[in-house]
């Protein structure tokens, strides 16, 4: 058993350390960046933003935990924002060689597998009616962005057509995603298959995977 702890930070995102070997590791990909475990890797799965309703609609049989610790508030640049939202100092001082493909701040959704790494910008997800199918691995994706939580996510679909009509999201497969869940022409919940995700930071992502595909955008030849 290992115990984590957050260690500093390297290009602007947090680190992890274990207490035992003090190995460093990266708390987006679960790789083992330098110390004793390096050539191991943690098991990884998607923490998706959603509320009680979503979480029980999912599993009825889900824990819910209610902490009594008080709400801090958050670091000016560190949680979502606003378009004004900026970088502490002490983060900018461990940035490595950045993509200016994006502003640096701009919020999105990142999907990757052993063959891709792609990116979905919030603002296009907005522009383009909330909800597009695209190709991940040669499987149908449906992006989206959650009519509760405000948030981006991203599942696997059969369908080539999306479309929001309240807070569901209509496939042109008979198939329908409500609060997370995907609901069959019966009405009854289907298996849900999601890509290896995360909401976050322009920055982030391009730090992490380098050289992204951005969704909705060309790059120049």
């Amino acid at each position: 058993m290992h115990h984590f702890v957050n260690a500093g930070l390297y290009d602007a995102l947090f680190v992890m350390q274990d207490t035992e070997t003090k190995t460093l590791w990266n708390h987006i990909t679960g790789e083992a960046l330098y110390g004793e475990l390096v050539g191991r890797g943690l098991p990884i799965s998607n923490l998706l933003q959603v509320d009680v309703r979503q979480a029980l609609n999912m599993d009825p049989d889900v824990h819910v935990a209610i902490s009594d610790r008080p709400v801090l508030g958050r670091m000016r640049g560190v949680g979502p924002g606003g378009p004004n939202a900026q970088l502490m100092p002490m983060f900018i001082e461990t940035l490595g060689v950045e993509d200016t493909r994006r502003p640096r701040m701009d919020m999105g959704l990142g999907v990757w597998s052993e063959q891709t790494r792609k990116y979905y910008p919030v603002e296009t997800l907005r522009e383009r009616g909330k909800a597009v199918i695209d190709t991940i691995d040669g499987k149908n994706v449906l992006v989206y962005l959650d009519a509760l939580t405000s948030t981006p996510a991203a599942v696997f679909v059969e369908a080539t057509e999306a479309r929001f009509d309240g807070q569901e999201i209509f496939l042109d497969n008979d198939r329908l995603l409500r609060s997370g869940v995907l609901v069959g022409a019966d009405g009854q919940p289907l298996p849900r298959e999601q890509p290896q995700q995360i909401f976050t930071r322009w920055y982030g992502f391009a730090l992490t995977f380098p050289d992204p595909e951005i969704y909705g955008e060309t790059r120049e030849p």
